[in-house]
């Protein structure tokens, strides 16, 4: 959910640009320090190279800016405890800004740029197995007479379980960058974002993908799981085992130089 507010956030925000002059667009590569600081110690640092995506407005000197960053960790730290990409489907920092901007023109081929706003930095990864979900149940009753046995539920083959966690977190940011004009349209820019967020809010859900697997199950068998955990009572498709989700204050610092290369459209 989080992922698809900050898409729409940049995308309205680049439609909105997109209506008016003095436009620039730019892609680039971007190298970023994000670190967690508990006590004056820090927790996780990630250090991973990424790719930036820009828009900037200017119907004056002072204008708006969007940014998107996108960082690809090869590892995760946090009170030693190391997760390593390679045991995940995916794993993703994500780094973005909502910005007051202005330019500062130096002369035709220079001008200095700054940007200050809301830091929003997400950190999102994610695993899945196959497993097998015994769900079957056998009673023996011996004081009745003659021993009788009762049985029932459902084994669940080969079950797709999956396990994801975001830690999403809002502060304050700023940019400073310097832009060379090759053309009246065409630039590089150079810039260095640093940003500091104060409130952080980590979930973690642990479910099974009832779709997969082997789902010839009689049509009764999905009652033997609590009601609330299934996503829908006609026809679920998920079974949430476990989640979890907190809300807290914290440090986070990011210092992110970028190197891009931007279309202006004037």
């Amino acid at each position: 959910m989080k992922k698809i507010i900050f898409v729409v956030l940049f995308v309205c925000l680049g439609a909105g640009l997109f209506a008016q002059n003095g436009v620039d667009l730019s892609l680039g590569f971007q190298y970023g320090t994000a670190r967690i600081f508990d006590k004056g110690n820090t927790i996780r640092q990630i250090d991973e190279p990424g790719v930036l995506l820009s828009v900037r407005v200017y119907p004056g000197t002072i204008g708006f800016a969007g940014r998107i960053g996108l960082l690809f960790p090869s590892s995760v730290t946090e009170w030693g405890v190391t997760l390593d990409s390679q045991d995940f489907d995916y794993m993703l920092f994500i780094n973005a800004g909502l910005c007051i901007s202005g330019i500062i023109p130096m002369n035709d081929r220079f001008a200095f740029l700054f940007d200050a706003g809301l830091s929003i930095n997400d950190l999102t990864y994610g695993g899945s197995y196959r497993d097998t979900i015994d769900a079957s149940w056998t009673i023996r009753l011996e004081n009745m007479g003659a021993p009788m046995t009762m049985s029932g539920g459902h084994k669940f083959e080969n079950i797709r379980m999956k396990e994801s966690y975001n830690d999403f977190s809002l502060g304050i940011i700023g940019n400073a960058a310097v832009r060379l004009n090759f053309t009246r349209r065409v630039y590089i820019e150079l810039g260095a974002a640093a940003s500091f967020d104060f409130w952080r809010t980590k979930t973690f859900e642990f479910s099974a993908d009832l779709t997969s697997g082997d789902s010839n199950w009689p049509a009764n068998a999905l009652s033997v799981f609590p009601p609330d955990k299934l996503d829908s009572d006609t026809n679920p498709t998920k079974l949430t085992l476990s989640s979890d989700e907190k809300g807290s204050t914290f440090k986070h610092f990011t210092f992110i130089p970028s190197l891009s290369i931007g279309f202006s459209f004037k």
